[in-house]
């Protein structure tokens, strides 16, 4: 039986992110319920029905959805079957979370959005959604005019890369590499602060001898607005070197730069222009991030009937610009896109 201000849940894939990631934030929210899961390892389905308190496991996840004791579906499977996934959780009236990228396809991006915008009473979130204080707050200084017109930004999220045997590095079943699995969280993040991109160069290949898919890659963004950007991502990198900046024609906002202390810090330009500019930095203070913020998000929109942040529209405008670079490394040409968000 539901409770009053519960949210039952489903998960669909029980690997290392489900395990890692959804139910670590799950069970440390109280309106939160895991219900059932289902992977097609129903060896694994059980196991993880047994760690996480789930009522019943399954092998093939249509059994799940057919549950009229689950509220939300969380989809974590393999790339390419995140959005036929989810459009059929939204089909058997299931809120939705999809775990990144949407899709590696720009068909079953387009057909996902169609069916979220079809149901505007379930609630959708589609990640990575850009929540950290840090990010929202740098938001809201761009917008204000804090650094007067931005004219240009970087963003950079990279690692060593996930585990050589594991199912990221076979092209059968991951599509795409590190463009995809760290490329759409530096996309999704310059997006969010500079506004939709109408044209992308990319630059996208291999390093590491053996490997059979892309390990790095670069994207060149021209934005709505003017501005202009990159994004980078990487499998090879081996230091914890990382940033965001973005510039404006009156300062500069920096998240998370190497050896500061301070995960925001803003240059605001006082006097003069080019070298006789006088300015000066200063850090913003921000409230610790909350925990289970990511799924917290979802639990609240879901309660109290309100838009989740991580739109399908803008998940699908990152899904384009990441297949955008594939298709301008290989032809050498400049993209232009199709949609906004």
């Amino acid at each position: 039986m539901k409770r009053k201000g519960q949210v039952r849940f489903g998960i669909i894939g029980c690997g290392g992110i489900a395990n890692g990631f959804h139910m670590k934030d799950l069970s440390q929210i109280p309106e939160a319920k895991l219900v059932a899961c289902a992977d097609i390892r129903p060896a694994v389905a059980k196991a993880f029905a047994e760690k996480w308190g789930a009522e019943t496991s399954y092998g093939e996840y249509p059994q799940l959805l057919t549950r009229d004791d689950v509220d939300a579906v969380i989809v974590a499977t393999h790339h390419e079957t995140h959005a036929a996934i989810g459009i059929e959780a939204l089909e058997a009236g299931k809120h939705v979370l999809v775990q990144k990228p949407l899709t590696t396809r720009l068909e079953d991006a387009d057909r996902f959005v169609a069916a979220a915008e079809a149901r505007p009473g379930q609630k959708v979130q589609c990640f990575p959604f850009n929540w950290s204080n840090a990010v929202v707050e740098a938001i809201r200084l761009i917008e204000k005019g804090a650094i007067g017109q931005p004219t240009q930004a970087r963003r950079r999220i990279a690692h060593p890369g996930p585990g050589r045997d594991s199912w990221f590095y076979d092209p059968a079943i991951a599509k795409f590499g590190a463009s995809f699995d760290m490329g759409v969280y530096a996309v999704s993040g310059i997006t969010a602060l500079m506004g939709p991109a109408v044209s992308v160069s990319g630059l996208v290949g291999t390093f590491e001898p053996g490997v059979r898919i892309d390990d790095h890659a670069t994207w060149l963004v021209r934005f709505a607005s003017g501005a202009t950007g990159t994004a980078e991502t990487s499998w090879t990198q081996q230091g914890s070197v990382e940033g965001t900046v973005i510039y404006g024609l009156d300062g500069a906002i920096a998240l998370g730069v190497p050896g500061s202390p301070d995960p925001l810090r803003v240059y605001r330009r006082k006097s003069g222009v080019s070298f006789d500019s006088k300015g000066d930095w200063k850090p913003v203070t921000l409230k610790p991030d909350p925990p289970a913020a990511a799924h917290r998000e979802l639990v609240d929109c879901i309660l109290k009937d309100r838009t989740p942040r991580g739109t399908p529209q803008h998940a699908r405008h990152v899904v384009e610009i990441l297949l955008a670079a594939h298709e301008s490394d290989r032809s050498g040409q400049r993209m232009e896109l199709q949609t906004r968000f």
